[in-house]
């Protein structure tokens, strides 16, 4: 008996950062307002938005402090980029 995996492997799925750079737009707030209101370098909150730096548990506390959003939404979107970017490296797309 032959065993076929289904498995659904999105084309693309977007840094946790963009959602954080869109959400900061909405609201009206840049980096270097959000960076202070969340105890943490602007250039770390910069990195994060461009895609370039991951959120860590600590940020998502920190981002659901002052964005409202929960830290286990964040932590979420930046595994299922990780997991995405890990499966990506491991097949072609």
């Amino acid at each position: 008996m032959s065993t076929s995996k289904n498995e659904y492997f999105p084309q693309s799925v977007s840094h946790p950062g963009q959602t954080l750079a869109e959400k900061l737009q909405q609201i009206g707030l840049g980096n270097k307002e959000f960076a202070k209101r969340v105890n943490e370098p602007e250039k770390t909150i910069a990195a994060v938005s461009r895609g370039n730096s991951s959120i860590t548990p600590e940020m998502a506390v920190k981002f659901e402090d002052v964005l409202d959003i929960p830290a286990s939404f964040w932590l979420s979107r930046q595994r299922r980029y990780d997991g995405y970017l890990a499966k990506a490296r491991n097949t072609s797309l």
